[in-house]
């Protein structure tokens, strides 16, 4: 069976676009954008405590149960835009800010 993906995500805070996938022996609503990284990454045996697709407003994310967490881009210009932001960090750590 094939799913037919949303036309666009689901509002923060709401399950409007969700999976239901067992993950750990609970069933876990996972947004659907996320889902087969999720059951892919669980699939691998890297189990993970918790996620968001970032509901168009921001970058998903993927909480690892280790404590990693995998950011999940839409496309190279989000991802640039990340990089971006990780760098400035870095340098006003640097700094001492």
């Amino acid at each position: 069976m094939v799913l037919k993906p949303p036309s666009k995500c689901c509002d923060v805070g709401t399950y409007a676009h969700c999976i239901s996938m067992p993950i750990k022996g609970r069933v876990q609503d996972i947004d659907f954008c996320i889902a087969d990284i999720v059951a892919a990454l669980n699939a691998a045996n890297i189990t993970t405590d918790a996620s968001c697709c970032g509901h168009g407003e921001w970058p998903g994310s993927i909480i690892l149960t280790d404590g990693r967490e995998v950011i999940v881009c839409r496309n190279p210009d989000e991802r640039n835009r990340v990089c971006a932001l990780v760098k400035r960090m870095r340098k006003k750590k640097k700094k001492g800010v």
